[in-house]
């Protein structure tokens, strides 16, 4: 499924649920909920894991996952050291979670311009979906 697609998906989720107030409640509720145990789960596990040999770029979805946990939790400073440790590998991670769409970031050769440029991307992205789950909380 493409970005767009995606994207689309959650637009109408958003509609739905904002017509509805006791759905609006239970999402709500439900999002919570989740969090609360997400945050009691990662409270547990405050270092970054290091990367395990299987866990190559071809799981670059996952790396990313972790990066935005990373960033969440412990701050750009913690995940600016963990992408450092990544080395050359940070320009394969530009491939996935439309990082570099025009693919004119991986072309650099200062490696910590790519990762100041992840930093931003993955901030601008939390930041979006932040916004989204406001709007979302408002009905």
């Amino acid at each position: 499924m493409e970005s767009s697609q995606i994207a689309n998906l959650l637009r109408a989720i958003a509609e739905v649920i904002e017509s509805d107030p006791k759905l609006a409640k239970a999402v709500e509720k439900c999002l919570n909920n989740s969090l609360n145990a997400q945050k009691s789960q990662d409270s547990s596990e405050a270092i970054p894991k290091q990367l395990d040999a299987n866990k190559t770029l071809d799981n670059g979805d996952i790396i990313l996952t972790e990066c935005r946990q990373i960033l969440r939790e412990q701050g750009e400073d913690k995940l600016k050291f963990y992408l450092t440790e990544l080395g050359e590998k940070v320009r394969e991670l530009l491939k996935h979670g439309q990082l570099d769409p025009k693919r004119s970031m991986r072309r650099r050769k200062d490696l910590n311009s790519i990762i100041e440029h992840i930093i931003q991307k993955l901030q601008a992205q939390d930041k979006s979906g932040k916004l989204l789950a406001a709007s979302i909380s408002k009905t």
